[in-house]
């Protein structure tokens, strides 16, 4: 009895032992980096542990001027969400190579603005245009084993000596609340809202912004 206590030590010891994960410089691709301000980090599944989201752009895009149209040929940019294991390090949970615009896409500027988790949500800032403007913040939450599109906010502004005019709306895809607002020339806001009409919620893998 004794030699067998013993024997089943080291296997109690493993099945305790909790799971590690994998450094996040290893789920880089080979010719892929982090963009700058590519990367966030915070508590994504509510376990207490910050967990990491990265935007990484080919190493190839670096011959490509900014309003070069969609940088036909290119490998997509990439946007990897990992959470936090037990037992340190990460391991994969969602990845796109839709949800990041290319280099090309932004008109005058290079679209990728930033990205940010907070309270559980991860967001990702978009933005491009020239004489008009036009912005796209999408929101995921993980939720169900996958992450999904809970929210979008798009606008569509020109720059004025006083304030932006035109148009901005925001839509939650979980309530089905949609608010559009509409800034005029004297600056002043007109707000109207409305409710969608709720549809299955989009996975972060099939996600394509839509400026």
């Amino acid at each position: 009895m004794k030699l067998l206590f013993l024997l089943l030590l080291p296997l109690a010891a493993r099945a305790q032992t909790p799971l590690a994960g994998r450094p996040a410089r290893s789920f880089i691709p080979a010719n892929y980096h982090e963009l700058p301000d590519g990367r966030a980090s915070g508590d994504l599944n509510r376990d207490g542990r910050p967990d990491l989201a990265l935007v990484l752009a080919p190493t190839a895009e670096d011959t490509v001027a900014k309003g070069d149209g969609d940088s036909d040929g290119l490998p997509p940019r990439r946007l990897l969400v990992l959470l936090a294991a037990p037992g340190g390090g990460y391991q994969l949970a969602g990845q796109s190579r839709r949800a990041v615009l290319c280099k090309g896409c932004g008109g005058q500027y290079d679209p990728f603005e930033g990205l940010s988790i907070t309270n559980g949500i991860l967001s990702l800032d978009q933005m491009g245009g020239g004489s008009q403007r036009w912005g796209i913040t999408s929101k995921f939450r993980y939720q169900q084993g996958s992450f999904y599109l809970i929210g979008e906010t798009t606008s569509r502004t020109d720059p004025g000596p006083e304030c932006s005019v035109g148009s901005s709306e925001d839509a939650n895809y979980l309530t089905g609340a949609y608010e559009t607002t509409t800034t005029g020339t004297n600056c002043e806001e007109t707000v109207r809202r409305r409710r969608l009409r709720l549809r299955p919620l989009c996975q972060l893998a099939s996600y394509e912004p839509t400026p």
